[in-house]
């Protein structure tokens, strides 16, 4: 069914940046909107396409001034308005949404939005393809990598949503495929999105304070498989098939040909959903071999090298893609990731043997297990993008398997509420030492005894670098939030590699320094 905006009234709830861009979209197409925000002081955003020279466009200027409030909302504020826009930042049950859904106002998201338009396409203008990734962790990694091997393979297409890009923006544009990140806030606002590819990379304890509970939360992320044609599916991760028992029959059916090249087909037998199953493409990926989806394999007959990287290598369908000592993304679980882009290109018809040609042009996301200096065969890593206990773990998980020697960490933050003693198995199985700042310092004192509280960023890298030798890894992956100290999760990266640096500088001259501290 054909949706026309000019059909609608609308209110823009939550002025960041998503909010602004569903304004100026909205005005654009001549709909009538107005806006509120829970703020009394926001930052307003210019026209990225403007050629005012970081000055508001008139339009924007006149409803900033005019369509905007930030008071509470009277009793008639809804009247004559069908449709609340809900900005992923604020809540469903805030006392805005509450008074829209008693006034019978529909509530969505800009996603949901976007939907509603890309359906509603010609000939003139067909429908994007469209693909979504969420999970708890690596999510943007994955975003921009598939954006950016569908790009190198000759696919016009565009990254967008939770990654940064408003996803309107997105449908203005000529690309042929968006790329999406989701959040779960932007989920459970989104009932049509068609994609041909969704995937939940992971889940752990996240947002609980948003939703209430881990399955409010899963459940959320689940909306993503809704109105997907296929699922890309980590084989051994929990909580992230679209059905599991579905996926579990799969699995004990591949040797009957139920799952053949990569893909599953619906089964046979009767009790579970056959038709789930055959609505759905199913590819699977994971670290162990297969001769199914994307795997891993040693190719070297020696069973005593089959941890050595240079033996083993990502697999499709058991045939050789690329060795993991050729793979520049650091851990395990970045080999993850990649499986779950190259699953992700497959469903858009580009061959993995041409995917992964291009995966060394590909720069990882900024401050997700970047290496940022070694010195003396030490390797500085900057992390801080892993804001829960899950993101940690995955990046312990995955360094471990590459580190000859120890693993440094420079935690902590505001821990936002979460249980840090969960984090201990993980600490005392591959961590050396802690290093600990920030509001909830004293949570890792109690979860690892081998932990020193320190007050700045920088007494914590002269810290980790005293007690380094060649072959350790300084890790910063703070497993807690940033705002306590810092702007952001980029501005504690950024200061973390600036102390460094600043370090390493101090070292090139002085040589005694670099002895002393090493």
């Amino acid at each position: 069914m054909s949706y026309n905006v000019r059909e609608h009234s609308y209110v823009v709830g939550g002025l960041g940046v998503t909010g602004q861009a569903c304004v100026r979209f909205l005005l654009q197409k001549q709909a009538t909107v107005k806006a509120f925000d829970t703020r009394a002081n926001f930052t307003l955003v210019t026209d990225p396409d403007s050629d005012l020279d970081g000055e508001l466009d008139s339009d924007m200027q006149a409803f900033m001034a005019e369509k905007v409030t930030c008071n509470a909302l009277s009793e008639d504020y809804f009247d004559g308005v069908d449709t609340l826009v809900l900005s992923p930042g604020l809540a469903l049950n805030i006392e805005q949404v509450a008074l829209a859904q008693k006034c019978g106002v529909e509530v969505i998201g800009d996603v949901e939005l976007f939907a509603r338009l890309n359906a509603s396409t010609s000939d003139a203008t067909p429908a994007k393809r469209v693909v979504g990734i969420t999970g708890s962790n690596g999510k943007t990694t994955v975003t921009l990598l598939v954006n950016h091997l569908l790009k190198n393979c000759g696919v016009k297409s565009i990254e967008a949503g939770n990654v940064g890009r408003p996803v309107l923006e997105a449908l203005q544009s000529d690309a042929d495929v968006v790329v999406m990140e989701l959040s779960s806030f932007q989920l459970e606002t989104t009932s049509s999105l068609v994609l041909e590819a969704a995937t939940v990379l992971n889940i752990s304890d996240d947002h609980l304070d948003r939703h209430g509970t881990l399955e409010a939360y899963i459940d959320a992320k689940h909306r993503i498989f809704d109105n997907a044609k296929s699922a890309i599916v980590w084989r051994d991760g929990e909580f992230v098939a679209p059905d599991e028992q579905i996926i579990a029959d799969a699995k004990g059916n591949a040797a009957s040909n139920a799952v053949s090249d990569g893909e599953s087909n619906a089964v046979s037998n009767a009790e579970f959903n056959e038709d789930a199953l055959a609505s759905k493409t199913i590819v699977e990926y994971g670290l162990g071999e297969s001769t199914t989806g994307f795997a891993i394999a040693s190719f070297d007959g020696d069973d005593r090298a089959r941890d050595d990287e240079q033996s083993l290598y990502i697999t499709f369908k058991g045939e050789k893609l690329i060795a993991l000592s050729d793979i520049h993304l650091a851990g395990m679980h970045n080999v993850l990731n990649i499986m779950a882009a190259l699953g992700i290109c497959q469903q858009l018809g580009v061959s993995p043997v041409l995917a992964v040609k291009h995966l060394h042009s590909f720069k990882a996301a900024p401050h997700r297990c970047v290496e940022i200096a070694r010195v003396n065969d030490i390797r500085y890593i900057d992390d801080s993008k892993a804001t829960n206990i899950g993101a940690t773990v995955a990046a312990l998980e995955g360094l471990a398997p590459t580190i000859q020697g120890k693993l440094i960490l420079i935690a902590g933050g505001d821990a936002k509420g979460a249980d840090m003693a969960s984090l201990s198995p993980y600490l005392t199985k591959y961590v050396s030492h802690v290093f600990a700042l920030g509001k909830d310092a004293h949570l890792f004192e109690k979860s690892f005894a081998h932990t020193t509280r320190v007050a700045t960023m920088k007494d914590a890298v002269k810290a980790a670098t005293r007690l380094a030798a060649p072959g350790d890894v300084v890790l910063l992956s703070p497993a807690c939030a940033s705002l306590d100290m810092f702007k952001n999760y980029m501005h504690r990266g950024d200061v973390f590699k600036q102390d460094v640096h600043d370090l390493l500088n101090l070292h090139s001259k002085n040589d005694d320094a670099v002895e002393a501290t090493s």
